[in-house]
């Protein structure tokens, strides 16, 4: 018969806090709602991103490839050098911070030394 006294003593606090927390809305469990709300939405743009970089095809992507950035070289600080194709063309660019520099067109790659030998044999007279 105690532990049901001590029982009922123990449970009117907490029906008491019940009613008012039925009563009165705390801020509180307002604010933690909302910053879970914002915690699903802001996972589920990061998770679409995602899954657009990666090719999964949710926004559209430029299919012509006209301009093919080939290979990039760093010279150091804000430098570089870019190999670009433009229509089966190569160009060697210079890049800084704030200016891109044409650098010159690069010639067919010779595949192996008997191409290096016509190349060499049409030169000579």
């Amino acid at each position: 018969m105690p532990a049901a006294i001590a029982l009922m003593i123990l449970l009117v606090p907490v029906t008491v806090l019940a009613e008012t927390a039925a009563k009165e809305p705390s801020l509180f469990a307002a604010g933690l709602k909302m910053l879970a709300a914002l915690g699903v939405v802001v996972g589920l743009l990061l998770l679409f991103y995602a899954a657009s970089r990666r090719g999964f095809g949710f926004l559209p992507q430029n299919k012509s490839e006209i301009i093919q950035i080939l290979e990039t070289r760093p010279l150091g600080g804000r430098k570089f050098l870019c190999v670009v194709k433009v229509r089966d063309e190569e160009i060697l660019l210079g890049m800084t911070h704030d200016r891109i520099e044409h650098l010159g067109r690069l010639g067919p790659v010779k595949k192996g030394f008997s191409d290096s030998l016509n190349a060499a044999q049409e030169k000579q007279p």
